[in-house]
């Protein structure tokens, strides 16, 4: 591995490791170590599984599990809960456990990710250290920080049913659950196309206003989620500073769903004949916009 990915693997640590300490100013059950420490130990465990079976894929699977125990983690060494942080660990639980189970389902006895398969071959023998960083630990790093603000939000909220925010917050959680929708119907009208056996591109449903609707409901899951705790500004529990800047979870979401993971499945679309003229009518993301 050359030296300046070694640099930049560093670099993202401390980034990550200055998010959970908030600056190396808060380190110990105070911060967000915790939630971090574990993320890396569990993609950890990850790999350590994968490298076995020689399947890099299941990372998808873990993925959203990723979110849920960080969760729970979070919740557990908080002093003080509120009904928010019990509703957001809940979200992320239904939301988490339903990927991750789903992903299991479609993928248990399948061979390799196409995607990862073709890693595999171009990383020959040092397939397991090239994944170890480039794909299990880059995958915590991203794991973390996208769910960091939600921690956040977890442990230092101070909503109450009858705050003066609570209707910004109720908002918030109504795009959250506008973008579960879009996962779950969107997914679940995928699964149905699939089993038809038809071997035709999908063009109607959600699928008709966007090509990706189980991505944009996890770019609005994200936003959502996000925003609910964005009176933490107005709040001494938390440096309003630090809070705006974790706004970097649905950015980075949004960033690699848009820029990375659309690109590699739309490319093995591609040998649909109705490709072309379906990207042409409808949007890759986010629906009613050009192309």
């Amino acid at each position: 591995m050359d030296k300046k990915r070694i640099l930049i693997y560093i670099s993202l640590f401390l980034a990550t490791l200055a998010i959970a300490t908030q600056g190396f100013t808060n380190i110990g059950l105070d911060g967000l170590l915790v939630p971090m420490i574990f993320t890396f130990v569990y993609f950890t465990v990850i790999f350590i599984i994968a490298t076995v079976i020689k399947n890099n894929s299941i990372v998808d699977i873990g993925w959203g599990m990723g979110f849920v125990v960080g969760s729970w983690l979070t919740l557990f060494v908080t002093e003080d809960p509120t009904i928010l942080s019990y509703v957001i660990v809940g979200f992320i639980s239904v939301w988490g456990l339903r990927l991750s189970l789903r992903l299991l389902k479609r993928n248990y006895g399948k061979p390799e990710d196409f995607r990862y398969a073709q890693w595999r071959k171009e990383w020959g023998d040092n397939v397991v250290v090239i994944a170890f960083f480039r794909v299990f630990m880059i995958q915590g790093i991203i794991n973390f920080l996208v769910g960091s603000a939600s921690y956040s939000v977890i442990k230092y909220n101070e909503f109450s049913l009858d705050s003066n925010h609570r209707y910004f917050v109720y908002a918030a959680l109504f795009v959250a659950l506008i973008g579960l929708f879009f996962e779950v119907v969107g997914d679940e009208q995928l699964r149905r196309h699939i089993a038809k056996g038809t071997h035709t591109l999908l063009q109607s449903g959600l699928w008709s206003i966007t090509r990706h609707p189980n991505y944009l409901g996890e770019i609005l899951i994200w936003i959502g989620l996000y925003a609910s705790g964005i009176t933490l500004i107005f709040t001494d529990s938390i440096n309003p500073i630090y809070y705006l800047f974790l706004i970097i979870s649905p950015i980075i979401m949004s960033t690699v769903l848009i820029k990375v993971s659309t690109p590699l499945l739309e490319k093995n679309m591609e040998k649909y004949d109705a490709w072309e003229e379906y990207t042409k009518r409808v949007p890759m993301i986010f629906p009613w916009t050009k192309k």
